[in-house]
C-alpha cells in the first residue's frame, strides 16, 4: 500500500468534517435570515430583535443564570434522547417521563421522614430516575414484545403520565394551604443550592457531568457501537448477533431515566414543590435539543444552550419589541428544518 492510499483515509475524514462544519454555518446563516422573514411579517425590526434577545440571555449575569436555569432540564432529556435517536428508538413520551420522575422524586423527598439531607436529595435523584426510566420501560416492552410504534405509545403515555402527576397533586400530595394547585413544598434542606450572584441552581453540574458520560456512552463502548449498528440497519445487526428487542427497551429506560432526572432536579432546583405547571415543555423541546445538536453529546449541550437562550432572549425581545412570543417557537422550528436539511448535505 503506497503512502497516497494510507493518507487517503485520513483526507476524507478532514474533508468529511469541514463539509459539515460548512453545512453547519449554511443552516445557522438560512436560520436567522428565514427568522428574519418571520419577524418583519410580525411587524419587527430583524437587527432589533436579534439584539434584544442576545441581551436578555446574554446581557446580564441575571440573563445568563436564567439561561441555564432553561438549560438543565433541556440538557438531561436531551442526551437521553440523542442516545434513543442513534439507535431509532423514537422515544416522543419525555414529557411524561419528565413528569412521572418529579411525581416519584417529589413523593420520596416529601413522604421520607429523613432529615440527612445529602442523602434525601441522592434518593430523590434515584426515585426519579427509576420513575420515569419505568415510564420508558412500558413503551419499549410494548415494541420490542408487540411491535407497538413507539412514537404513537410514547405520546400517548405523555397525557396519562401527565395526568397521573396530577391526581397525586390534587389528592395525596395536595398542599391544603398552598393558594394554587400545587403539594406541600420540599424540606428547605433538600432544595438544591444555588450559585452565587448566578441566580441558577446546581442542577446544571448535573447535565454537565453527563456530557462526557453519554459521549463515552456512545463513541467508546461495545454498547454505543451497537446503537449505532441499531440506527444504520437494524436488520443486519440483528444478524450481526444484537439482540435488537433488548436494546429497544434499554434505550427506552435510559433515555425515560434521563427525562426523570431532569423532572426531579426541576422540582429540588426550581419549584420546590410537585405543581401541574412544572413543565414548560421540556419534554417536547429537547427533541429540538436532540435534533441540532446532531445526536451528540457535545452537540446537545451547545444545542441546549442556544435553545435556552432563544427562550430567554425571545421573552425579553417580544416585551421590548412587542412582537408574540410565538415568533421564538416559530425561529426554534425554521433551525431545526435547516439543521436537518444540512445534516443531510453532510452526509451525501
Amino acid at each position: 500500500m503506497t503512502t497516497v492510499e494510507l493518507a487517503l483515509p485520513h483526507v476524507s475524514r478532514r474533508a468529511g468534517q469541514i463539509r459539515t462544519i460548512g453545512a453547519t454555518l449554511a443552516a445557522v446563516a438560512l436560520g436567522l435570515a428565514a427568522g428574519s422573514i418571520l419577524i418583519v411579517i410580525a411587524g419587527g425590526r430583524p437587527w432589533s430583535t436579534y439584539r434584544d434577545m442576545a441581551g436578555g440571555a446574554y446581557g446580564s449575569l441575571f440573563g445568563f443564570g436564567a439561561v441555564l436555569v432553561q438549560t438543565a432540564p433541556l440538557l438531561v432529556i436531551g442526551l437521553g434522547l440523542a442516545l434513543a435517536f442513534r439507535g431509532r428508538v423514537y422515544n416522543i413520551g419525555a414529557e411524561g417521563q419528565f413528569y412521572i420522575g418529579a411525581l416519584a422524586g417529589g413523593a420520596a423527598v416529601i413522604l421520607l421522614p429523613l432529615r440527612l439531607y445529602p442523602l434525601l436529595i441522592a434518593l430523590a435523584m434515584v426515585a426519579g430516575i427509576v420513575g420515569g426510566g419505568a415510564w420508558g420501560w412500558v413503551v419499549g416492552k410494548l415494541r420490542a414484545r408487540w411491535g407497538v410504534n413507539e412514537v404513537i405509545s410514547s405520546l400517548l403515555l405523555n397525557y396519562i403520565g401527565i395526568f397521573v402527576f396530577s391526581y397525586a397533586v390534587r389528592n395525596p400530595l395536595r398542599d391544603p394551604e398552598a393558594s394554587s394547585l400545587a403539594s406541600k413544598a420540599v424540606p428547605d434542606g433538600s432544595r438544591l443550592p444555588t450559585f452565587p450572584h448566578l441566580f441558577t441552581h446546581v442542577g446544571i453540574l448535573v447535565g454537565l457531568a453527563l456530557v462526557p458520560l453519554v459521549w463515552y456512552v456512545m463513541d467508546r463502548t461495545p454498547f454505543g457501537f451497537r446503537v449505532r449498528m441499531m440506527g444504520l440497519n437494524a436488520d443486519a445487526a440483528r444478524v450481526a448477533g444484537v439482540d435488537t428487542s433488548r436494546m429497544i427497551v434499554r434505550l427506552m429506560v435510559i433515555s425515560g431515566g434521563l427525562a426523570g432526572l431532569a423532572g426531579i432536579v426541576q422540582v429540588l432546583g426550581v419549584q420546590g414543590r410537585l405543581e401541574t405547571t412544572l413543565s414548560q415543555g421540556y419534554g417536547f423541546t429537547a427533541i429540538v435539543v436532540a435534533l441540532l445538536g446532531r445526536l451528540r453529546a457535545v452537540g446537545v449541550l451547545l444545542a441546549a444552550l442556544f435553545v435556552s437562550g432563544l427562550i430567554v432572549g425571545g421573552q425579553a425581545a417580544s416585551i421590548d419589541q412587542g412582537l408574540p412570543y410565538a415568533i421564538v417557537l416559530g425561529i426554534q422550528g425554521v433551525f431545526v428544518v435547516f439543521v436537518l436539511v444540512a445534516d443531510r448535505f453532510a452526509r451525501a
